[in-house]
C-alpha cells in the first residue's frame, strides 16, 4: 500500500503555486462568466514581461556554483564532469520554466513576480472596499508562498537573494499599478474583488397580480 508522503505533498504545492493561482482565477472567471480573469492575466503577462526586461540586464545573470572536490587526486575531467553533474541536478529543481534547450526564461524567478503581482493586486481591491477583515486567508497564505518559494530558491542555490527581492517588487508595482488603473476606469466588474455580494446583486422584479378591495 502506498504511503503519503505529507513533506513531499507540501513541497510540491508550494512549488506549484504560481501555476495553482493562476489556475483559480482563471478558471473562477470562466465558471462565473466574466472577464475578471482575463483582466488579471492581461496584468500578470505585463509583470512577467517586465520582469524578464529587468532580468535581462547585467548583474541578474543565473548563480555559477562553485564545485569543490575534497580528493587532490582527481583529474581535471572528473571535476567538469561533476561540476557537469551538479549544474544538471541543480538546472532539474530550478528552471522550471525554459525556451527549448536555451535556459530559463528569465534570469529573475518568476515565482516571486507572479505571487507578488497577486498578491498586490488582490490588496488594493481588498484595501479600497475595506474588506480586510473577510480577507484575512488572502494576506496569510499568498505571503506564506512567498516565503516558502523564497527560502527554497536560496537553500537550493536556485538564485540570488537580490534578484528574488527585485522580481518580487517588479510584480508587486505591476499588480499595483494594474490595479489603479482599472480603479479608475470605475467598472466595477473589471475588478476582482469589488465589495459587492451575489445578495447585493439587483434581480429583475417579478410580475404579480395585485388585488384591491375597496373599503
Amino acid at each position: 500500500m502506498a504511503k503519503i508522503n505529507i513533506f513531499n505533498l507540501t513541497y510540491l504545492f508550494f512549488r506549484l503555486a504560481p501555476f495553482i493561482l493562476v489556475c483559480y482565477f482563471t478558471l473562477q472567471s470562466i465558471f462565473n462568466q466574466d472577464i475578471k480573469g482575463l483582466i488579471y492575466l492581461l496584468g500578470l503577462l505585463a509583470a512577467c514581461f517586465m520582469t524578464v526586461l529587468v532580468g535581462s540586464f547585467a548583474g541578474f545573470e543565473e548563480v555559477v556554483d562553485d564545485i569543490s572536490i575534497v580528493n587532490n587526486d582527481t583529474t581535471e575531467k572528473n571535476k567538469a564532469d561533476a561540476a557537469l553533474g551538479e549544474k544538471a541536478i541543480r538546472d532539474a529543481k530550478c528552471n522550471l520554466l525554459t525556451l527549448g534547450e536555451n535556459g530559463p526564461i528569465s534570469n529573475l524567478p518568476l515565482s516571486q513576480s507572479i505571487l507578488g503581482y497577486t498578491l498586490a493586486y488582490l490588496s488594493y481591491f481588498i484595501g479600497m472596499n475595506h474588506l480586510e477583515a473577510s480577507n484575512i486567508p488572502t494576506f496569510v497564505v499568498i505571503p506564506l508562498m512567498i516565503v516558502a518559494d523564497f527560502v527554497w530558491n536560496l537553500s537550493n542555490n536556485c538564485s540570488q537573494p537580490k534578484n528574488l527581492l527585485i522580481a518580487l517588487i517588479v510584480g508587486g508595482s505591476i499588480g499595483a499599478l494594474w490595479a489603479f488603473i482599472i480603479d479608475q476606469i470605475n467598472e466595477p466588474q473589471l475588478m476582482y474583488i469589488n465589495g459587492t455580494s451575489n445578495a447585493a446583486v439587483c434581480s429583475k422584479p417579478q410580475t404579480g397580480v395585485l388585488r384591491c378591495r375597496k373599503a
